[in-house]
């Protein structure tokens, strides 16, 4: 949770055949979503993605997860993307829904369309940071967590931390005041913000305290205890916001899942740089894809 500079979705692959479905919320909210079928299943994926991704920004990874035998799930969150409300100053979304009620809403969408399938998650960032919200975790075999850390300011890289503090300060706040909401700008390269999402975000970046107990209550005996699944932790040596030491803070909150942690630097990927979202590059197809759903496969049997 912080204010990364999001990249541009690539294009969809050539020859994806993405079906656009609605997932319910159990609030009634309705949530864009992609659906990507194999037609030999082992399993069914939902990914997670981060504050400001567009659904579209996965595609390629969800493609790839498709050929591999997953049936794959990208989605908007509530006040993002295609699952806006417009006007979006209008909209109330908040961003622990999407821990509490969406993110278990798509992968309750994928257990009933493929009830007899292994179900997993791939969580980008806020993605993976919010498991622990979701009620129906359980029913996931595996999880992944890419780039996925806390998000408080401090726990960043100099310059990056200093550039996130101005977000938070000055452009989010001025934004909001002047529009309702935060727009795509120099300071945010994302979608645009409803005011219920940053300013809920903003509150957890600024303090040094974690967000569970605002969502779930006491930690040591809470949901996010609960998670037992086999969890697969990637984090990359030039993220500016998954420090080594904001990625082990985010994973004591999960004492009893069985972690595997994998920190790569780009130069054990091939390439120059990986940072906050590179891993959905489709350049790591071969590399850090591959690896990534090997692992799932070894768990998911």
């Amino acid at each position: 949770m912080s204010a990364a500079a999001a990249a541009e979705p690539d294009a969809a692959p050539a020859g994806a055949q993405a079906e656009a479905v609605t997932v319910t919320a159990r609030d009634g909210r309705a949530l864009a979503a992609l659906s990507l079928e194999s037609p030999a299943a082992r399993g069914a994926l939902a990914v997670n993605g981060a504050t400001g991704f567009p659904r579209e920004f996965y595609l390629k990874f969800a493609h790839y997860c498709a050929q591999r035998g997953y049936h794959a799930l990208v989605y908007d969150y509530r006040g993002m993307g295609a699952s806006a409300l417009a006007p979006l100053a209008s909209d109330p979304a908040r961003m622990s829904e999407w821990g509490l009620l969406d993110m278990p809403a798509a992968l309750a969408w994928l257990e009933a369309r493929s009830p007899r399938l292994p179900l997993v998650t791939v969580g980008h960032s806020v993605g993976g940071q919010l498991i622990g919200c979701m009620y129906n975790q359980a029913a996931a075999r595996a999880h992944v967590m890419v780039a996925t850390s806390i998000g408080y300011w401090r726990g960043q890289r100099v310059p990056f931390r200093y550039l996130a503090l101005l977000f938070w300060k000055i452009y989010g706040p001025l934004e909001l005041a002047r529009r309702g909401y935060v727009p795509r700008g120099a300071l945010w390269r994302g979608d645009s913000l409803p005011a219920g999402v940053f300013l809920e975000w903003r509150k957890w970046c600024l303090r040094p305290e974690h967000f569970a107990p605002d969502l779930v209550g006491n930690q040591s005996d809470g949901p996010f205890a609960a998670v037992r699944a086999p969890l697969l932790s990637l984090s990359f040596s030039d993220d500016p916001i998954a420090t080594p030491r904001a990625v082990e803070a985010l994973l004591a909150l999960y004492p009893n899942a069985a972690i595997e942690r994998r920190s790569i630097t780009p130069a054990e990927a091939g390439v120059r740089t990986i940072g906050h979202h590179g891993f959905f590059a489709e350049r790591h197809r071969e590399t850090l894809w591959r690896a990534a759903l090997d692992w799932i496969d070894a768990r998911v049997g």
